[in-house]
């Protein structure tokens, strides 16, 4: 019985299609690979595939670390900042 904790994975799929991600991976400075296994732990702990929504969420999260962040005390105070612009 294999009690092995790795999976290899294989798949097949469109060459453009993996060049323009290896393209985009590599401006990057990371490898599919760990692209791939990094995407995959995002969903995981954000519970949803959607990139825009994790990097929203990692927005969020960066903003509340930020003691130098502008806060509002209400959504008119926001409203007045943008119509003084």
């Amino acid at each position: 019985m294999n009690t092995s904790k790795t999976v290899t994975c294989s798949f097949t799929l469109d060459r453009d299609i993996y060049n323009a991600y290896k393209g985009i991976v590599v401006k990057n400075n990371q490898n599919v690979k760990e692209n791939l296994i990094n995407y995959m732990l995002d969903v995981i702990k954000y519970e949803t595939p959607n990139a825009e929504t994790i990097e929203a969420i990692k927005e969020v999260q960066r903003l509340k670390k930020d003691p130098n962040k502008k806060t509002y005390n209400s959504f008119s105070e926001i409203l007045a900042e943008i119509e003084d612009e």
